[in-house]
């Protein structure tokens, strides 16, 4: 990797989509789903910390990579918005679900406050996976001010990363473990480093197996996790020209609306909770994990095409976030 260059993925049409990387997002979101309803986590808890450790890091480092800074500041702020008004907007609702059939569903997470309960953990501590819009929300605006208006290039970059560290500090819900996903991503992004075939590798899988036959320490902020994401992100780009078209085709239109799924997926996933019974008798859990995380991609999707036809996408993200298979 060289630093300091003329950045060449900033010259490239950002409108065309990375068929690897909106791959490498469907099976990320696909296990974001399958591990947060809960269902594996008793049976399998050693598969449940090395998913942990991997999955949302992947996507903070993804976009850390997508992010072009050179983008105008009309340009920026219209992003920026489609981050944080659904962020504060499905939150909410999220946290107001909560309070009213939290206890009756036996979800994880509760909420009994009041308003100053609800704007504190809006802005400091998220829940559900909506903590994933509120870190990039803080991440992306950090880096663009200071690329844009201190410093640019690796300075830029160090310079961001200590304001980051320094915030992490004090809000609860943004946690330092996290953004180094993010500036992994802006740094190969920097180096002119093209994830998508320079992570490639045949070799990835095995990589991934070792770290986890032989770390003493899986988690998303170790150098373990570090490890667990890149050599997944290697191992799912190459498997893309490996698998049939048809399927990678399919996994990618999950990644396409990953967005979606990231919104939508965790008011259903609290009330998939409750068919969790029904599944009783399948002592693998397999069965029950495969159908409720189908109803929930399935009620994802079609809320997104709900919410692009009656124009509640464009008012809340900014655009409309269904795509096409």
């Amino acid at each position: 990797m060289v630093f300091g260059k003329e950045n060449v993925l900033d010259k490239k049409d950002n409108t065309k989509r990375i068929q690897e990387i909106d791959m490498a997002k469907g099976l990320l979101i696909l296990l974001m789903v399958a591990f947060h309803l809960g269902l594996f986590n008793a049976k399998y808890p050693h598969a449940c910390q090395i998913v942990y450790a991997f999955h949302m890091s992947g996507f903070l480092l993804i976009s850390g990579y997508l992010f072009s800074v050179n983008r105008e500041p009309k340009k920026f702020i219209k992003s920026i918005y489609g981050i944080v008004v659904p962020y504060i907007a499905f939150e909410i609702v999220y946290l107001l679900g909560l309070g009213m059939f939290g206890k009756f569903i036996g979800a994880s997470n509760t909420f009994d406050g009041g308003v100053l309960t609800l704007l504190s953990k809006i802005a400091f501590l998220p829940s559900g996976t909506y903590w994933y819009l509120h870190t990039m929300a803080i991440c992306l605006t950090i880096y663009y001010i200071v690329n844009r208006y201190v410093m640019k290039g690796l300075s830029g970059i160090l310079i961001s990363s200590i304001i980051l560290y320094t915030l992490s500090v004090g809000i609860p819900g943004f946690k330092w473990g996290d953004i180094i996903y993010f500036i992994i991503g802006i740094l190969f992004r920097n180096a002119n480093f093209e994830i998508n075939e320079k992570l490639k590798s045949p070799i990835s899988l095995l990589c991934f197996v070792l770290i986890i036959i032989f770390a003493n320490d899986i988690s998303r902020c170790s150098i373990p996790g570090i490890g667990l994401t890149l050599t997944f992100l290697g191992f799912i780009f190459d498997l893309k020209d490996r698998i049939p078209k048809c399927i990678s085709n399919y996994i990618s239109y999950i990644g396409r609306n990953s967005l979606a799924i990231v919104l939508f997926s965790p008011l259903f996933t609290v009330v998939a909770k409750v068919c969790a019974p029904f599944f009783a008798f399948d002592g693998t859990r397999i069965i029950g994990t495969i159908c409720c995380l189908s109803m929930i991609v399935t009620l994802c999707l079609f809320c997104a095409i709900l919410f692009d036809r009656s124009s509640l996408s464009r008012i809340i993200v900014g655009k409309n976030i269904y795509s096409k298979l």
